[in-house]
C-alpha cells in the first residue's frame, strides 16, 4: 500500500477513528472539513488570493508562488490533477505529463477508493463540475495531510490542481 495511504490510516486511528469513510459523500464531507480547518489557520492559505504567478518544477516536486509585495515562496507539491475549461477532470495519477514522484498523493486517493470501494475515486477522469473538482482537491489534501491546495492556470485551457506541504521552511516569512 502507498506510504501516504498508510500514514492516512494511521493518522485516522490516532484520532480515534474506528473506521475509514466508506462512501464518497462521507469522504468529501470529512475532507472539506479537514481542508477548511487546515487552510483557515495557514498564513500561506490566507495569501493565496495575492499570488501574482506560479511555476511548478515537476522534477523537484516544488511549487513556487510569486507575490508582488513579498518574496517568492517555494513549497513541496503534489499534482492532484487538471481541470480543463471544457469541464473535464484528469487525476494526476492518470496524466501522461505528470512524473511519477508528483503523482503519489493522487495515487493514494485512487488506492483509497479501491480499498473502500468508492467508485467516484477510481476513474481516471472525465466530465466534472467545478464543485466535484474542488472535492477531489480536498480529498487528496485530506489523505496526504497537505497544508493546503492551490489551483492555477496552466496555460493550456485549464487549471492545474496542487496540494502543497509547507513543513517548517516558511516560518517567519509569512508573518511579517
Amino acid at each position: 500500500m502507498n506510504p501516504i495511504l498508510l500514514e492516512f490510516a494511521g493518522r485516522m486511528a490516532d484520532q480515534g477513528a474506528t473506521q475509514l469513510p466508506e462512501t464518497y459523500r462521507q469522504m468529501a464531507v470529512n475532507a472539506r472539513f479537514f481542508l477548511g480547518t487546515r487552510m483557515a489557520g495557514g498564513a500561506l492559505a490566507q495569501r493565496l488570493d495575492a499570488v501574482a504567478g506560479f511555476r511548478l518544477t515537476l522534477e523537484k516536486g516544488r511549487l513556487v508562488l510569486s507575490f508582488e509585495d513579498a518574496p517568492d515562496l517555494s513549497v513541496e507539491a503534489q499534482i492532484i490533477g487538471t481541470w480543463s475549461d471544457d469541464g473535464s477532470w484528469m487525476w494526476g495519477w492518470g496524466h501522461p505529463e505528470v512524473p511519477e514522484p508528483m503523482q503519489q498523493a493522487a495515487w493514494a486517493v485512487q488506492q483509497f477508493g479501491e480499498r473502500q470501494e468508492i467508485e467516484e475515486l477510481l476513474t481516471r477522469g472525465g466530465p466534472t463540475e467545478e464543485e466535484r473538482a474542488r472535492e477531489y482537491m480536498a480529498i487528496c489534501a485530506y489523505i496526504s495531510d497537505a497544508d493546503g491546495v492551490f489551483m492555477g492556470d496552466h496555460g493550456g485551457g485549464g487549471q492545474v490542481c496542487v496540494c502543497y506541504y509547507q513543513n517548517d521552511q516558511l516560518k517567519g516569512l509569512l508573518s511579517e
